[in-house]
C-alpha cells in the first residue's frame, strides 16, 4: 500500500503544479500547449510502466516476491526525490525538458515494478474470504497518497508567500518522496516471503520464463482483464487525474477550493474501494465490475452537471460521485487478476496486466483538455467518463471470475 501511495503521492504533486511545472521545464507558449506537453510527459511516465511490470514481474516469479517489493520502492523514492533538483528550462533550455522526462520514465519503470511484488505477496497472503478486503484495502493506498500530496501543497502553499513558493519550495515537496519510501521500506523489512511462493520454490516448480508462459498459455484470461482495468484507469484518471485541471482551467474554481474538492473525492474513493473489494467476495469480482460500470453510465451526466454548476456543494457531489464508482470498481482489480492466474507466473501477471492497462489513464489526460476545449465542460467531460465505464463494462462481460476459488 505504501509503494501505491508514493506513486499517487508523486502524480498529486505533478497535477496539483502542472501549470508550474509546465513554465519550469517547457517553451512557454499557449497555457493550453504548456499543459498538454506536461500531460504528455506523465503519459510517458505511464507508457513505461509496463517495462517495469515485465522487469520486476518476471524477477518476483524468479527470485520472488519480497527481494523485489524492497528494490522497486526504494527505486520509486530516489527518481521522484530528484525532480525536486533538476534545473529549469530558464536556465539550461531543453536540457531542463530532456532531464523532466527522462526522469518521469525512471520514475514510471519503478513504480511499474511494484504491483508484482507487494501485491502479489498480500494477495497471496491472505484467506480467500478476505481476499476482495484486501485487495481494496491495498488500492485505496492511492487515495492516502493522493491526500498526502493534497496536503503537502496545502501546508507548503500556506507556509511559503506565492513567490518562494513559485521560485523554489516546490522542490520540497518531492523530497518528501524519499522520506515515506524509507518508511515503506523499514515496514516491509517485517514482512516474509509469500509460503506460495516458496512451496513451488521448494518443490522446484518455478517458471523459466515466467512471462512468456504467462502470455502464451493464458490469453484466454488476460485479455479481458486488460480490457477491464483499461476501462478503470481511464475513469480514475479522468476523475481524479484531470479534475484539478478541468476545475481551475476551465471551470476557473480557486486554487483552495479545487484542493479541498479532490481531497474530499479521494477519501470517499478510498473508502468506496474497501467497499467495493469487500462487497465483491458476495457479489463476485466480475458482478462488482458490472455494478460500478453500469451505474457509471447512468449517473455520468447528472454527476458532471453537479460539478459544472461551479457550486462548491455541487462540485463536492459530483466529484464524490464520480470517484466513489471509480473506487467500487478499482478496488477489486487485485484480487480479481491474482484469482485467475496460478503462482508460478503471477507476479509476472499482476505486474504486466497492471501496467499495460495504463493505456486506459494516458488518453483521458492527455486528450482531456483539447476534448472538453471543443464540446464544452459538460459534455465534454461526461462522454470521456461514458467512455471509460463502458470499457470497463465491455472487459467484465468477457471475462471469467474465480471469486473465492483456490489459488494455484
Amino acid at each position: 500500500m505504501i509503494g501505491w501511495a508514493l506513486d499517487a503521492y508523486d502524480l498529486t504533486l505533478i497535477l496539483f503544479i502542472a501549470g508550474l511545472l509546465a513554465d519550469e521545464f517547457f517553451p512557454r507558449t499557449s497555457v493550453i500547449a504548456g499543459l498538454m506537453a506536461l500531460f504528455a510527459s506523465y503519459a510517458l511516465t505511464l507508457l513505461a510502466r509496463p517495462l517495469g511490470g515485465f522487469i520486476f514481474g518476471y524477477l518476483a516469479d524468479r527470485w520472488g516476491r519480497r527481494p523485489v517489493m524492497f528494490v522497486s520502492l526504494l527505486g520509486l523514492g530516489i527518481s521522484s526525490a530528484l525532480t525536486g533538483v533538476l534545473p529549469t528550462y530558464a536556465q539550461v533550455g531543453l536540457t531542463a525538458t530532456f532531464l523532466f522526462v527522462l526522469l518521469r520514465l525512471v520514475v514510471g519503470i519503478f513504480v511499474g515494478g511494484e504491483p508484482g511484488g507487494s501485491h502479489t505477496i498480500a494477495i497471496e497472503s491472505s484467506s480467500p474470504g478476505l481476499r476482495g478486503l484486501v485487495s481494496g484495502v491495498l488500492q485505496s493506498g492511492y487515495m492516502w497518497g493522493y491526500a498526502l500530496g493534497a496536503l503537502t501543497f496545502l501546508g507548503l502553499t500556506s507556509i511559503y508567500p506565492h513567490a518562494a513558493f513559485v521560485s523554489y519550495a516546490w522542490r520540497y515537496a518531492f523530497f518528501i518522496s524519499l522520506v515515506v519510501a524509507f518508511l515503506g521500506i523499514a515496514v516491509r523489512y517485517a514482512v516474509p516471503e509469500s509460503a506460495m511462493f516458496r512451496d513451488i520454490k521448494e518443490r522446484g516448480e518455478t517458471s523459466r520464463m515466467p512471462l512468456a508462459e504467462f502470455f502464451r498459455r493464458h490469453a484466454r484470461d488476460w485479455a479481458p482483464v486488460w480490457v477491464i482495468m483499461a476501462g478503470a484507469y481511464w475513469v480514475a484518471y479522468a476523475s481524479m487525474g484531470f479534475l484539478p485541471t478541468l476545475l481551475e482551467a476551465f471551470l476557473k474554481v480557486s486554487a483552495s477550493s479545487t484542493l479541498s474538492i479532490v481531497l474530499y473525492g479521494a477519501i470517499i474513493e478510498g473508502i468506496f474501494m474497501w467497499i467495493g473489494g469487500h462487497l465483491s467476495t458476495y457479489t463476485t469480482r466480475r458482478g462488482m465490475f458490472l455494478i460500478a460500470g453500469v451505474i457509471g453510465v447512468i449517473t455520468s451526466y447528472l454527476l458532471v452537471r453537479a460539478i459544472v454548476t461551479v457550486s462548491y456543494g455541487y462540485m463536492v457531489l459530483g466529484a464524490g460521485g464520480l470517484m466513489a464508482l471509480s473506487g467500487l470498481g478499482g478496488g477489486v482489480m487485485l484480487a480479481h487478476i491474482a484469482e485467475l492466474f496460478p503462482t508460478r507466473v503471477r507476479g509476472s501477471a499482476v505486474g504486466s496486466l497492471w501496467n499495460l492497462a495504463n493505456v486506459g489513464s494516458v488518453i483521458p489526460l492527455v486528450m482531456g483538455a483539447p476534448v472538453i476545449a471543443i464540446y464544452g465542460p459538460l459534455d465534454g467531460f461526461t462522454l470521456i467518463m461514458v467512455i471509460g465505464f463502458a470499457i470497463e463494462i465491455i472487459g467484465a462481460l468477457a471475462s471469467r471470475d474465480r471469486t473465492r476459488a483456490p489459488m494455484e
